[in-house]
């Protein structure tokens, strides 16, 4: 009987094993190969053969989906895309939200005593942090060996350094776990909420401020209504947002959100603002994006007041 049940019972133990490893392993990081800079005129085209010849051995050395060239130069354009190995972590951060990639490989070529360098650097979209690989050639020969090694470099940075690389939580992941630690027994009160909200400049037909506030706190166990006589705790402001700068095809903006929360007896339970920013291809998504922030850093300052005049 025992001989009978054991391969049965192996077969579901691999299986279910397999299923758990699967449930636990993160998805490969999402990268993009920017043009490498050449280091002197000498070497004039070498940085872009690099990338190029970099990208095709990453699609093989690597599980990481690339973004593909076109799309960068679509999405940020060649004055973005050409920033080479002076991308700093504010700029990786740019590309990575336009494009979805966490992680950007740039770099340089440069020849000493020779030899042709080519220096690649790993940069975090999210966290800035930076991880370095190097390889070299004969000047004059071909480099195809050494981008295959700086490949197999990068790749493997891209596998052990996914913790460094991917980074923290993204805001609203930050927001909701703070908030269901705080709404522990997910008893909240009926909240009303209103938000009067404006773009300079632009029309903003959406309430994202107060969508985004009210999602979160219905998430955790608050009620929503739409009246100030049913509610036991009322959230009035204002809120603006404002395009700020424009860096080639990205739109940088601001926000603001003012807000007041009060209990049912009209008490005010706290005052406060929150001021955000946002990166966009689009002018006014880029503002509604600044605007969906202030709403869930709102969410909590929101919590705590009514957590506090509840005690």
């Amino acid at each position: 009987m025992i001989a009978r049940w054991f391969p049965i019972t192996c077969s579901l133990f691999i299986s279910t094993f397999t299923q758990l490893m699967a449930e636990e392993t993160p998805p490969p990081l999402s990268a993009a190969v920017l043009d490498f800079k050449d280091g002197s005129e000498e070497l004039a085209g070498t940085g872009a053969s690099v990338s190029a010849l970099l990208q095709v051995g990453l699609t093989t050395d690597s599980d990481s989906p690339l973004v593909e060239r076109a799309e960068l130069k679509e999405v940020i354009g060649e004055q973005e895309l050409t920033l080479s190995d002076s991308v700093t972590p504010g700029q990786a951060a740019k590309v990575g939200q336009l494009t979805g990639a966490e992680a950007l490989v740039s770099g340089r070529a440069f020849a000493v005593d020779g030899r042709v360098h080519l220096v690649a650097k790993v940069i975090s979209s999210s966290t800035g942090r930076v991880f370095g690989a190097t390889s070299n050639y004969e000047r004059g020969g071909k480099m195809d060996e050494a981008v295959k090694s700086l490949s197999a470099q990068v790749a493997k940075l891209l596998k052990e350094k996914q913790a460094d690389l991917r980074g923290s939580k993204s805001l609203e992941d930050r927001q909701l776990e703070s908030l269901k630690a705080k709404m522990k027994d997910g008893k909240g009160p009926k909240v009303y909420v209103f938000v009067k909200e404006e773009i300079l400049r632009a029309p903003a037909p959406d309430p994202a401020v107060r969508n985004e506030l009210c999602r979160l706190l219905q998430t955790v166990g608050w009620s929503i209504v739409e009246s100030e006589q049913e509610a036991e705790v009322t959230v009035k402001g204002e809120a603006f947002a404002e395009t700020g700068a424009r860096h080639g095809n990205l739109w940088f903006s601001r926000a603001r959100l003012e807000f007041t929360v009060k209990g049912a007896d009209g008490k005010v339970l706290k005052t406060d603002r929150v001021v955000t920013g946002n990166v966009d291809l689009a002018e006014a998504v880029g503002c509604k994006g600044a605007l969906q922030k202030a709403g869930l850093q709102a969410s909590t300052l929101v919590a705590d007041a009514w957590l506090a005049s509840s005690k």
